[in-house]
């Protein structure tokens, strides 16, 4: 007979248990938690203080009225209805920020545009709608004006004209 040699079952791979599965990701995660933590007590003290922060030396001029010369219509957003107006800015920001606002004209027109287009009529009828209406175009202008030129110099905006149809 030939000799037969009696094979053993191979060892099946042992699985892994949950906990195994795991820790690894529980302990990466205690990790990060105790780095925030560690973060938050630590970095604090080093950062100064906004009172030992240098604030930046802002040029106040006399206040200026600047008449943006078109007329915006748009669409309300939730009726068939229309908004008609005209808007002046005013600025203390003196003669660098009324050149930004006429250099920047066209830009401040889509600006406009755009939050009227994001304006419904339930909006413009609330108690205070129109005051938050100028608030929104103020704060576009300011941002469009920050990111072309770094100057947001634009404290108010004037509705000299408004229509609803």
């Amino acid at each position: 007979m030939a000799d037969a040699v009696a094979l053993a079952p191979e060892a099946a791979p042992k699985k892994k248990g949950l906990i195994a599965r795991l820790l690894l990701p529980l302990l990466l995660l205690l990790a990060g938690a105790g780095a925030g933590v560690a973060g938050a007590i630590f970095i604090p003290p080093l950062l100064p203080h906004e009172a030992e922060m240098p604030q930046p030396k802002v040029e106040v001029g006399p206040l200026e009225y600047v008449e943006i010369d078109n007329s915006f219509t748009a669409n309300l957003k939730d009726t068939g209805r229309f908004i008609q107006l005209r808007i002046a800015v005013s600025t203390n920001g003196g003669k660098p920020v009324v050149e930004a606002i006429e250099r920047h004209k066209v830009a401040i027109i889509s600006a406009v545009l755009a939050v009227l287009a994001e304006t419904g009529e339930a909006d413009i009828n609330a108690p205070g709608g129109r005051e938050a209406l100028t608030r929104k175009m103020r704060l576009a202008i300011n941002d469009l004006l920050q990111r072309k030129s770094g100057l947001a110099g634009v404290d108010d905006v004037f509705l000299t004209s408004f229509i609803v149809q």
